[in-house]
């Protein structure tokens, strides 16, 4: 037992511990110290939470000042600071100190159904001076399409998503439907260039997908030549189908894609609501839902369980959501509910930290 006890130390006489080499006073102002930075983050914090929510506020009361939403000086200014504000990036607590404020909770709706009208009106405005140059060729219209201001964030944002959806699937998809496309299709466009690059475009067996190209201009009996001479059937060409209620959200779309000659081949067109039964989505490997339909999650969830519904087991639903302040842009969706998750599995939710406001949500539709 003794030898167990030295081989242990059980037993053994302690060691005196040295005192602290700080003298009782310095840890005292240490502590002191700490104390008083904290006071000085809090401090820093609530004078930016004040100053965000003083900020939203103010360009929400001068919104609803203006007489309309249509692009102008006033209202392009309100809302480009408005976007920037929003798009910061800001630790947990303040975020939600600024969302939860009593100043801001409850103007929420009313800022984000500003936002959805004025881009409404901002598309419809572009489209018009798209088409405004037609009678000079396909090559101008195209050339008036990338001078969108914004042109560049949809580009970025579709590569996330196709990025996205590459990550829940094996293959791109063929057949993608757009519920919500408004009248300037700028989604759609790149996703369809995106989708036509990655399967038959210039480098398209190095892509993300490896397939065959597909002669342009094929019919049902064209095809293209494997090694050895053997014909391989044709694969379908990609098709965007592009949904929205608004008949002249539909018609100046489709008036630009026409404009748009080759660039806009494979788009279609159909006026419904997003909820209609009138098209059958089973046909398709990937349905969007866009940021505006539906204003809250009540609504989006009720859109996505008939959208879902009308969609064949396997395929992909994505959801465009927003975080943190971007919040105050467009409403935030959740999946992860009682009754989608009967129906839907979550495969991969993205949050830029860029320019691009939106976040991605990509769902398995379940048996």
């Amino acid at each position: 037992m003794p030898q167990l006890a030295s081989w242990f130390r059980l037993g053994s006489p302690t060691s005196k511990m040295d005192p602290c080499p700080c003298p009782s006073g310095d840890s005292i102002a240490i502590v002191e110290k700490a104390d008083v930075l904290q006071d000085q983050l809090a401090d820093a914090r609530s004078e930016k939470v004040r100053w965000l929510v003083q900020t939203v506020t103010q360009t929400h009361a001068e919104l609803l000042k203006l007489p309309n939403l249509r692009p102008g000086k006033a209202i392009n200014q309100l809302l480009g600071n408005l976007v920037s504000v929003c798009s910061e990036i800001h630790d947990r607590d303040t975020v939600e100190q600024v969302l939860t404020h009593p100043c801001i909770h409850p103007l929420l709706p009313s800022l984000r159904q500003i936002c959805a009208s004025a881009e409404s009106c901002l598309e419809l405005h572009w489209a018009e001076h798209i088409l405004a140059g037609q009678d000079q060729g396909s090559q101008e219209v195209l050339a008036r399409l990338k001078s969108f201001p914004y042109y560049a964030n949809y580009e970025e944002l579709t590569r996330l998503e196709l990025c996205a959806i590459l990550s829940a699937t094996r293959t791109a998809p063929r057949r993608v439907a757009f519920l919500g496309s408004g009248p300037l299709p700028l989604t759609s466009l790149c996703l369809l260039q995106a989708l036509k690059e990655k399967r038959g475009g210039p480098g398209g067996g190095d892509g993300l997908v490896q397939r065959m190209s597909v002669a342009s201009g094929s019919g049902k009996g064209g095809g293209v030549q494997e090694e050895g001479g053997k014909e391989e059937e044709a694969e379908d060409p990609v098709v965007v189908l592009n949904v929205d209620y608004d008949e002249a959200a539909i018609a100046a779309s489709l008036s630009l894609c026409l404009a748009l000659g080759e660039t806009g081949r494979g788009m279609e067109f159909i006026c419904a609501e997003a909820t209609s039964a009138e098209k059958d989505l089973a046909e398709f490997d990937v349905v969007y839902l866009a940021a505006l339909v539906g204003m809250s999650q009540g609504e989006k969830e009720s859109i996505i369980l008939q959208v879902v519904d009308r969609m064949r087991q396997g395929a992909l639903l994505v959801v465009r959501s927003s975080w943190g302040l971007r919040t105050c842009l467009y409403p935030e969706v959740d999946l992860a509910t009682e009754m989608l998750l009967k129906r839907l599995e979550p495969c991969v939710v993205v949050h830029p930290y860029g320019q691009v406001v939106n976040s991605v949500i990509v769902a398995r539709v379940r048996a």
